[in-house]
């Protein structure tokens, strides 16, 4: 009973217009087939998506929470719950798990749509299972997107992924990637049992949507509502590591400094929040130099950066700490001491990451030649440990 009520007036964020609801004020749709209930036009979906085509009528809501409702016009019985202030559908597990938004952002070039396909993949093959935790997608947008635009292009075609297009060229650019994220223990007897659940909201952000104060507050919102934050940045892009290296290796073209998309990120989440400019962020925000395989010559071999982390158990603390300090003494080495003290000051929780999606440098050409993920898992992994969702291993 008092779980029902807890529901009732909870407050979610819908993933799709990132505003907040609450779930007894949310309608459902009918799901019927159109020879057994008539499809209707949605103008607020219409008007918000350019979703003109007639689907299946909205059942307002009752203003108390309930897990279905019955359709007055065929009978039929529906679980389908939409956002009441955009009328996309709302992930089937809303009212049970809570949603939790990570937004991967960064400057084009980053590799963020290679990271997002690696990591994906490697949580559903590898740290998933070890770590007893199933991350299963949650609609036909994302099985067909994530299949179509991330896996197909990384592991089979072996090609690199296309820019992402700008939100406000492709508003489909808008639409999140959404899992669930079910953790396990032993129940009675040994047998497993499920004991939490969240569901996850990954957001790929085109680079140039990250450009410009006033397009990142109309495209953008969901920063601000983020849960956390995977910041990644290019090594490659830093003049000192690109000296260092020298004409021998292949590098992007220079884009974004580093230090604006922080700057525009801290803005923006201060302003939507309504936070004093004073006052730090308490978003959870993890700063990862992707494409470390191609700066391996300028690191120590001693660094812990270079052994692999052991989350069997738990969320590996005493590598998360070694890593976070060895990759700020690296990014003072490179000249980046503008970017330790924008984070350092201006967020409240904070790590930095060092990891490689491909384990190859793909610039120059369109090949992937083999995929070898390192530490793809290490920003994620800390940012649960950070929500209390995995705990910190035993050692």
């Amino acid at each position: 009973m008092l779980e029902s009520v807890k529901a009732r007036f909870r407050k979610e964020i819908c993933p799709f217009c990132f505003e907040q609801y609450s779930l007894r004020h949310t309608p459902f749709r009918c799901v019927s087939p159109p020879e057994r209930c008539i499809p209707q036009p949605d103008t607020v979906r219409a008007n918000i998506w350019k979703q003109a085509a007639p689907i299946g009528r909205v059942l307002p809501a009752t203003g108390s929470f309930t897990k279905e409702m019955r359709c007055p016009a065929c009978s039929q019985r529906t679980k389908r719950r939409i956002c009441p202030l955009c009328h996309m559908e709302l992930p089937l597990t809303t009212g049970e798990f809570h949603n939790m938004i990570f937004a991967v952002i960064g400057a084009k070039d980053a590799g963020k749509s290679h990271y997002i396909a690696v990591l994906i993949e490697h949580i559903k093959n590898q740290i998933g299972p070890s770590m007893d935790f199933l991350l299963e997608p949650l609609n036909d947008h994302t099985i067909k997107r994530y299949r179509e635009h991330f896996y197909e292009q990384v592991y089979i075609k072996r090609s690199i992924i296309p820019n992402t297009k700008s939100a406000r060229v492709d508003p489909e650019e808008q639409l999140p990637l959404v899992f669930s994220l079910t953790f396990y223990g032993k129940g009675l007897l040994g047998r497993r049992k499920m004991t939490k659940g969240v569901t996850l909201v990954f957001f790929d952000t085109a680079g140039e949507d990250l450009n410009d104060q006033d397009n990142m507050s109309v495209v953008n919102k969901y920063i601000y509502r983020s849960d956390g934050i995977i910041l990644l940045l290019d090594p490659l892009q830093l003049g000192r590591v690109r000296d260092q290296l020298g004409p021998s290796t292949a590098v992007p073209e220079v884009s974004t400094e580093t230090g604006e998309i922080i700057t525009r990120t801290t803005s923006l989440i201060h302003l939507g929040r309504n936070l004093p400019q004073s006052e730090p962020i308490p978003t959870p925000l993890a700063v990862a130099f992707s494409k470390f395989d191609a700066v391996e010559p300028l690191i120590d071999p001693q660094f812990q950066l270079n052994n692999t982390p052991n989350n069997d158990d738990g969320f590996d603390l005493a590598d998360f700490e070694a890593v976070n300090s060895e990759m700020q003494s690296l990014v003072s080495e490179w000249r980046g001491n503008s970017l330790l003290q924008q984070v350092t000051s201006r967020y409240k929780e904070f790590g930095f990451f060092g990891l490689s999606s491909l384990g190859c440098n793909p610039h120059g050409g369109t090949t992937i030649p083999r995929v070898l993920p390192k530490r793809v898992e290490d920003p994620f992994l800390w940012l649960l440990y950070r929500h209390g969702l995995i705990k910190a291993a035993k050692r």
